[in-house]
């Protein structure tokens, strides 16, 4: 299932336009206050309610697992 939902990821991401990806790397660099390349749980979460989203916790690990 791994490896499946890697290649979803790949196909969906190829299909990006140039802006769309530009605006989830910058999304990405303002949910990554650590400036280590990664996100954590804890910077998901506080980034997502920053957007006003408010994500279970469920939510959040299986946004994790990946």
């Amino acid at each position: 299932m791994n490896k499946l939902k890697k290649r979803a990821l790949r196909v969906i991401a190829e299909h990006l336009s140039v802006e769309e990806v530009a605006g989830i790397k910058e999304g990405f660099q303002v949910m990554d206050t650590g400036n280590n390349g990664k996100i954590n749980i804890d910077e998901l979460r506080v980034g997502l309610q920053k957007l006003g989203q408010h994500v279970p916790e469920s939510d959040l690990q299986i946004l994790m697992e990946v």
